[in-house]
């Protein structure tokens, strides 16, 4: 089967997915599928093109953590703004249980920010954009001050694709699911595992990574 006839393989209560073309973006997130539709809506008479990330939660989820997801969502755009892509959740039935897809707009990502492997080459192109630049302060400043405050907020940065430059060069956070993790709740927890306590590590080291990379990118007098 071409990509052109590829269709998502869920039931989705509030999506013609038989009738809906798209293709599959990401397989490897810890919380979704990702995929991307193109296609046309008519409305008022006039066709109106339509290109979306679909992204489908892999878990049942009630309307409470629906809410609880788009709340952190909305935390996360009302600080770091245009960084954040314009998303939409929807409580829905996936497969015929409760669930949350987002309707998010397309990051066509272009650079990897976050991954120190990309340091050699991260540096001179954030010393060269400045926008760029400013924005990652931004979120850099967002990240600590969430992490500093009582709930001990920390941003997920354990995808490695979840911060990125987009093909216009600017600085995108692209997740959308369960975008903090709480630290203060880890002592709470009876098992909270390692993979959790890994995810936290990671996700605070990068942050680390990111404030190295701000100075390394500092304008030379």
């Amino acid at each position: 089967m071409s990509r052109d006839t590829d269709r998502i393989p869920q039931e989705i209560a509030c999506l013609e997915t038989q009738r809906m073309p798209a293709v599959l973006m990401s397989l490897t997130g810890y919380h979704c599928e990702v995929w991307q539709t193109r296609g046309r809506l008519v409305r008022d008479g006039q066709q109106i093109g339509l290109d979306l990330i679909i992204k489908c939660h892999k878990d049942p989820c009630t309307l409470a953590e629906v809410q609880l997801l788009n709340a952190d969502y909305r935390r996360l755009r009302e600080r770091l703004g245009e960084i954040v892509p314009r998303a939409t959740f929807v409580a829905t039935r996936i497969d015929g249980a409760l669930n949350v897809v987002v309707l998010a707009e397309v990051v066509r990502p272009w650079f990897n920010i976050a991954n120190p492997n990309n340091e050699a080459d991260a540096v001179p192109l954030l010393r060269r954009l400045t926008v760029a630049r400013r924005q990652l302060a931004t979120f850099v400043d967002a990240a600590r001050a969430w992490h500093e405050a009582p709930e001990m907020r920390v941003i997920d940065l354990w995808g490695i694709d979840n911060l990125v430059l987009d093909r216009d060069q600017r600085v995108r956070y692209i997740d959308s699911f369960r975008v903090f993790f709480y630290a203060d709740m880890l002592h709470l927890i009876a098992d909270p595992g390692e993979d959790l306590e890994e995810r936290i590590e990671l996700s605070l080291r990068r942050l680390e990574y990111l404030e190295h990379l701000l100075q390394e990118a500092a304008p030379r007098d």
